[in-house]
């Protein structure tokens, strides 16, 4: 159901009382009830809604429940569904709806996280036309906000809510103009929930998966790495609670993405720390990515599921939910394995041996001769060496290579991404985003290929797997061999078309841009 209802919300300088008799002097309003109201934020960990401009919120009220979801602006559209039992975590588990198919196209695979509550009283108004006529209700609001844990934050002073009666929306205009003008009240959704969250003391935007380095050019290479790695490991910290509380795949998803970024800056960024400390935490960083492995492994088939099972005809795809069941299982087995690893000692003081060799000055360190150079000159010759290397391993590909050179190949196009992403903050960034896109293609290219090839391998373990512990229909048997086969044509497919990608990354102009791009020339010169 779609609504364009509004909200205004008081400050320090309007009391509630005097709302209620400003717009009891100008509106024929009758009071109707008082209730108590308990309303919910939610959006994603890494703030997907904030970020589009949307809202959403869950009223409960007695034994009714309603999700409303509110777009970009203070008078974007706002979608609801009514819903019982308790809040799902995902939007697939919702009724269908137009804030269904929206909230998907959003927040994806992430979980709704509970940010802000809201509870308290609402005294309940309508307003009514010359013929008494209900035009439009009003709800004045006060109440005591909590954060997800249950603490308790600052009291709100008051909210006004409209909400229209369909086929009477001029009345809803004439009040927000009076509110707006007259009172002087701040409206919109937007501005509502950022004071909710003020109040309990959370930032918008305060986590974020992306690198957003500011590095200027001069700026000394060892400064600089020490500065990745810090950013890096709190990435990897933040996401352990939801890694080990299993709010959704994308916790652990972050946190490996992290580890990965982490073992390639500390090989790659060369000469700027003692290589008796690279050797000593290239292992122990290595062993971070062990124990975190076969849990992703599961997150990554239980999510591609649905799209194994829609790959079949429709009558052998049945056949696969022994497959499904045999995933959540050893999901979960996996995930209380890498969780124990977790709260090991072993893993703790790796994290804290690192953040204290990273936030202790390390004087033998800083006596390396690429340590106190900046990073206008250390950082493009790395790149173009790692270019070259990957020019090299992809000229030498040939029909007739074996999948370990495409794999070799994709782990190098990984180390020279990661790179750029580390230091595109000192070039322009109209001539790093085509270096970038021409990059992510060939990887898409070469991460399909592979990633086709262990799903296969990974398939046929589990055929087997399964049939060791315990009887398995010999059609579901068969609906994984069919799926095997088709993963097998399309990684295939993707091993013809890797030439063509190839050739356009390695095609001259790219060459030209990259050899300029990166050279110590073309470095953003420094405000």
């Amino acid at each position: 159901m779609s609504t364009n209802s509004a909200e205004f919300r008081l400050s320090g300088s309007h009391a509630l009382a005097g709302i209620e008799s400003a717009l009891k002097s100008e509106f024929n309003l009758e009071e109707e009830s008082e209730t108590r109201f308990d309303h919910v934020y939610y959006d994603s960990f890494d703030w997907r809604l904030y970020q589009t401009g949307a809202c959403l919120r869950r009223e409960i009220e007695k034994d009714r429940q309603r999700l409303i979801m509110s777009g970009p602006g203070d008078d974007g559209p706002k979608e609801s569904v009514s819903f019982t039992g308790d809040m799902p975590r995902f939007y697939w588990d919702f009724p269908e709806s137009v804030l269904k198919k929206n909230l998907s196209g959003v927040v994806d695979i992430r979980a709704l996280l509970p940010l802000v509550e809201l509870r308290g009283v609402s005294r309940n108004f309508k307003m009514l036309d010359d013929e008494q006529k209900t035009v439009l209700r009003i709800r004045l609001e006060q109440g005591d906000t909590y954060d997800a844990q249950g603490r308790m934050g600052a009291a709100v002073d008051g909210i006004v809510r409209l909400l229209p009666v369909r086929g009477y929306e001029k009345y809803l205009g004439q009040v927000k103009r009076f509110l707006s003008g007259e009172m002087e009240l701040v409206g919109g959704t937007g501005s509502l929930f950022e004071e909710l969250l003020a109040s309990v003391g959370k930032v918008p935007c305060d986590y974020s998966s992306k690198l957003d380095f500011w590095f200027t050019p001069e700026m000394q290479s060892e400064t600089v790495a020490r500065h990745i790695h810090l950013h890096l490991l709190d990435t990897v910290e933040t996401n352990i609670p939801g890694t080990r509380d299993d709010l959704d795949s994308e916790f652990l998803h972050d946190l490996r993405v992290a580890v990965r970024r982490t073992r390639s800056a500390l090989t790659q960024i060369k000469g700027v720390f003692p290589e008796d400390v690279v050797e000593r935490f290239k292992p122990r960083l290595a062993w971070l990515g062990q124990i975190t492995g076969p849990t992703r492994d599961m997150h990554v088939y239980l999510l591609a599921f649905e799209e194994y099972r829609d790959s079949l005809p429709e009558s052998y795809r049945r056949d696969l939910e022994p497959l499904h069941r045999f995933l959540l299982v050893h999901q979960r087995t996996e995930h209380e394995k890498m969780v124990k690893q977790m709260e090991s000692e072993a893993f703790r003081q790796i994290l804290a041996d690192w953040r204290s060799y990273l936030e202790t000055p390390d004087p033998e360190a800083s006596a390396l001769p690429s340590a106190g150079r900046p990073i206008s000159e250390t950082a493009g010759k790395r790149i173009c060496k790692i270019y070259g290397r990957v020019l090299e391993e992809g000229l030498a590909i040939t029909d007739e290579s074996p999948p370990e050179a495409l794999h070799e190949l994709r782990k190098n196009c990984k180390k020279l991404r990661y790179l750029i992403e580390f230091y595109r903050s000192i070039y322009s960034e109209k001539d790093v985003k085509p270096a970038i896109r021409a990059l992510k293609i060939l990887l898409d290219n070469l991460g399909l290929f592979q990633d086709l090839e262990v799903q296969a391998l990974k398939l046929r373990e589990f055929a087997h797997q399964m049939s060791e512990e315990g009887d398995v229909p010999a059609d579901t048997l068969l609906a994984m061999g069919m799926l095997v086969d088709g993963l097998l044509k399309r990684q295939r497919q993707a091993r013809t078309r890797f030439a063509q990608r190839f050739a356009e990354f390695a095609d001259k102009n790219n060459r030209d841009h990259f050899k300029h791009m990166f050279s110590q020339k073309k470095v953003r010169q420094a405000a």
